[in-house]
């Protein structure tokens, strides 16, 4: 029998690194507090403020996260319970292009690892890691809103939103508490919220034009009619992107509706549509990249696999949400009502990174599976769709009960998914059948209903300590409906698995001065077995993935210092794997519960004024993730990453920033398979440590000619120095198992304009 991972998987805690970190938690206590400017040290009007956002919006949102008088990539705020960042709107607009995806935006961030090998907001080749955690394994939310696709939740945001539509993301590194709803809760939870109409009204159109032919344009609307505010965004972008002959084009619609009813009640309305395609790449050799630069992604050749025409895809995608909040009685109420849905069609050849035409050839088959002809010179592939439509609600109470506040609430959601495959000649067009008689390689569809109820206890033990302890039960029922299933031998099957779990969790927070603070927190996390396991498990049952964390830090802020320190320990159990058993019928796959894996790490970030104007912002963060009775690190997850920058911020005039970020060495297998066909856990595939560099430069105006109301314009450089390095390992070939990598992106410089009419 051997193991295989279905995911990276995260032992031991070095006492020496723990002493370290509990060392620097402390050193809050020694810095002094001072007013630098405008902004004033965190005080009761912070407070209220903060107050009224959780009227608004009953979701762990900080509106206090950076309180340095200066622009700063990312703060942790002084009420947060577990590790958490928050990046506000300022950093997005002034440091960022237009454009820009959400990786882009959290890429600074302690412990978050982001690769964009097509240029930063190109392409769908972007890979994010938060502490070790891929995609998948950990949550994004939208205003509150849980997403991700129902297959194996990972989530492909650049098809929703751009930069230009989002007001703030917080990064919150763990589990969270009995009121943290999502797919994937152990690995974290990133968090994006929508853009606020602005308080000033108009028209606000705005251009980007830069490397590789990348021309973006749009126009946004923001208008006050009585109580009401709307905001709406319309963008077009186009690129030939980093990589030769992977064209990218995209366009978005967002429309934002926020009604005061009445003093107590407001109601929002959220709608977008989105449309992408590109000619879609999946690595490189390194014979590729020797003979044909890093540039190298398709070829212009029709007699290739590698050939742009043949590897192409289409996006479409919304998310659409209704939400009250409201106060009654003693109740505040925060519920949202949405629909989101996401289409995925492509066209793939057998290996898009196989430029050898002795690996061609197409077989035909007919209904019964009975072969054809063949051809040894035509191009194979398939033609692929993927789409789900998700419908949902997030409702969530509070009130004041005791010496404390009580939360409730819960998250319901149907998520349908339909999928097919069928295999193609490119060279003719045509499909070919398959040699067990399907016209598809498989054709499915399947139904997730997740169900998570929580409560919630704020308990203030003093007026300074809180205590908050919580639960959560999360369901998710899984049934498939495959006319062929997507397994080895394809079938037809249909099957259901009900994966479930309760979620205890306990906080501790204590608030030592206005300007200090500390934490301690319990918590568990849950994610649910990806479909694939009912492709191969039918209603076989497993555990759901599940982690124990223990999590201590502290934060301090004043308008000259925001720091933040903490420690954690991830026990992650449950993992699924892949396991091959004999049987009476020959050898059989079947998924299993395995052992698991330690996460362990300690994480610093800091941002200091110099001045009215400038900032400095660090970050740094270790993180160890090995399998347990071993020392095997887990796939892409480098053991150090850190950031560091320079930053000028003013509301009117200049602003600009210079941002490094390092990224540690880390491998990109950590299991490999022996000549008898068993897993053994090993690293390889060694990625060399990495630094790059980010400029922004630019000037902004309250005022300009023929009347504007503003205008901004600003030059980014991405990449400044133009570093050539292979950043992740992307599989190898189908037919020679050779390496395939992707690399980083090469200098990207890009104008962006924008004026307020």
């Amino acid at each position: 029998m051997f193991i295989r991972p279905l995911f990276p998987l995260p032992q031991r805690f070095p006492r020496k690194a723990l002493v370290l970190a509990l060392g620097v938690a402390l050193m809050p206590a020694l810095a002094h507090a001072a007013d630098v400017g405008t902004v004033a040290a965190p005080s009761s009007a912070t407070a209220t403020a903060a107050d009224a956002s959780k009227s608004q919006s009953l979701g762990t949102v900080y509106v206090t996260g950076n309180t340095v008088n200066t622009l700063a990539p990312s703060a942790p705020p002084l009420e947060a319970t577990q590790p958490t960042s928050v990046i506000d709107e300022r950093f997005i607009r002034d440091a960022l292009r237009y454009n820009a995806n959400y990786d882009d935006i959290v890429k600074y961030s302690p412990s978050m690892t982001v690769t964009s090998p097509e240029g930063p907001g190109l392409g769908k080749n972007e890979g994010i890691s938060l502490r070790g955690f891929q995609d998948g394994q950990f949550n994004i939310t939208f205003d509150g809103i849980p997403f991700g696709d129902a297959s194996d939740f990972h989530h492909t945001t650049s098809a929703y939103f751009s930069n230009h539509v989002l007001g703030q993301a917080q990064i919150d590194r763990g589990p969270g508490g009995g009121s943290t709803i999502g797919n994937a809760t152990f690995g974290g939870t990133i968090g994006l919220r929508s853009r606020d109409p602005s308080l000033v009204d108009g028209f606000t159109p705005y251009l980007t034009i830069g490397s590789w032919n990348t021309q973006a344009g749009g126009l946004s609307l923001d208008q006050h009619y009585g109580d009401t505010g709307v905001f709406l965004e319309a963008s077009k972008e186009s690129s030939d992107t980093f990589l030769k002959n992977t064209e990218d084009d995209r366009g978005h619609l967002f429309a934002k509706v926020v009604t005061q009813v009445s003093a107590e009640t407001t109601l929002t309305v959220v709608a977008s549509a989105n449309h992408e395609t590109q000619n879609t790449v999946q690595g490189a050799t390194l014979a590729q990249i020797n003979a044909h630069g890093w540039r190298f992604g398709l070829d212009d050749n029709p007699a290739l696999q590698t050939y742009k025409g043949y590897n192409n895809a289409s996006y479409r995608s919304s998310f659409d949400y209704v939400g009250v909040t409201s106060r009654l009685g003693d109740w505040d109420i925060d519920n949202k009502l949405y629909y989101n849905n996401f289409d995925h069609w492509a066209n793939k050849t057998k290996d898009a990174t196989d430029d050898n035409p002795a690996d061609n050839g197409v077989t035909f088959y007919n209904a019964a599976g009975k072969k054809l002809g063949k051809s040894s010179t035509d191009v194979p592939g398939k033609q692929t769709d993927a789409q789900f439509h998700a419908f949902g609600d997030v409702l969530r109470l509070s009130r004041e009960t005791g010496p404390g506040t009580l939360q409730l609430g819960a998250w319901f959601e149907r998520n349908l998914d339909d999928r097919y495959s069928r295999p193609m000649d490119f060279s003719t067009g045509q499909t070919t059948g398959t040699k067990y008689g399907y016209a598809y390689n498989y054709q499915l569809a399947d139904r997730t209903d997740t169900i998570q109820p929580y409560v919630q206890y704020d308990w203030h033990l003093t007026p300074s300590i809180t205590v908050s302890p919580g639960l959560r039960y999360s369901r998710a029922e899984r049934t498939l409906d495959a006319t062929v299933n997507k397994s080895d031998t394809p079938a037809p099957l249909n099957a259901k698995a009900t994966y479930d779990a309760w979620l205890p969790s306990i906080s501790l927070h204590d608030a030592l001065s206005p300007t200090w603070s500390a934490y301690a927190q319990l918590a568990t996390g849950f994610l649910a077995p990806p479909i694939d396991v009912i492709y191969i498990n039918g209603s076989q049952d497993l555990k759901p993935e599940q982690t124990r964390n223990l999590q201590l830090g502290t934060t301090y802020a004043t308008g000259d210092l925001s720091f933040g320190a903490d420690v954690y320990y991830i026990d992650f159990v449950n993992y699924i794997a892949e396991t091959t058993i004999a049987t009476a019928n020959g050898n059989e796959s079947l998924y299993v519960n395995g052992g698991g894996a330690i996460y362990k790490g300690v994480e610093v970030e800091a941002t200091l004024a110099l001045d009215k104007r400038w900032s400095v912002y660090a970050n740094a963060a270790y993180n160890l993730a090995t399998y347990k009775h071993s020392d095997v690190q887990v796939a892409a997850t480098p053991k150090l990453t850190g950031t560091l920058g320079l930053i000028y911020g003013a509301k009117e005039g200049y602003f600009g920033s210079l941002m490094t970020k390092f990224t540690g060495s880390q491998y990109g297998l950590d299991n490999t398979t022996d000549a008898s066909g068993n897993t053994v856990f090993a690293n390889s595939q060694h990625l060399g440590g990495f630094t790059t560099a980010d400029a922004a430069l630019g000037y902004r105006s309250n005022s300009g000619p023929w009347g504007a109301k503003g205008y901004s314009i600003s030059l980014d450089v991405n990449n400044l120095f133009d570093v050539h390095k292979l950043i992740a390992y992307a599989g190898s070939q189908s037919v020679s198992g050779t390496p395939l990598y992707f690399g980083l992106a090469g200098r990207g410089v890009f104008l962006d304009l924008s004026i307020k009419l």
